[in-house]
């Protein structure tokens, strides 16, 4: 059985509430669908990669989750890449650092124009499916774009 693995960056030392709640999210995503993936021949993996410097590249980097099937020759992959998201940065008063200076948090806008700081459960459900599917049926197959082939249909 292949496995999907999906890593969640932190900064050591800060916890704001969007972070936890993507991880949250992640965590009880893998929960849930862990049993229904298997039976695709994949399992899922969740983990957390703690950054240890705190420097503006690893401040940038918190709370981005990325997605990888290495045995399946998928590489690690931002979600925001592989679900075409929108990334901005911008304010959240939580995001401080241990010194007290606030810094920008990751932030999402989907194709409706919804923004959000946290990664809900449905980023990772459509990001774990196309994930699967370039690992099932080849790299070459589908580029992770639904937009590069008009999406997954049945061919008749």
């Amino acid at each position: 059985m292949k496995t999907i693995t999906l890593t969640h960056y932190i900064v050591k030392d800060i916890a704001p509430s969007p972070w936890n709640k993507t991880w949250d999210n992640l965590v009880g995503f893998c929960t849930d669908m862990a049993s229904k993936v298997a039976k695709t021949g994949f399992q899922l993996r969740a983990r957390q990669s703690v950054l240890e410097e705190l420097t503006e590249d690893n401040l940038m980097s918190g709370n981005l989750v990325t997605i990888s099937a290495e045995e399946a020759g998928l590489p690690e992959t931002p979600i925001e890449d592989i679900l075409e998201l929108e990334l901005d940065f911008t304010a959240c008063p939580e995001c401080r650092t241990p010194g007290g200076q606030e810094f920008p948090c990751r932030t999402f806008k989907n194709s409706e124009g919804e923004e959000c700081q946290e990664l809900p459960r449905d980023f990772f459900f459509e990001a774990v499916l196309r994930t699967a599917f370039k690992a099932k049926f080849g790299a070459d197959h589908c580029n992770g774009s639904c937009a590069s082939c008009g999406g997954c249909e049945k061919e008749e």
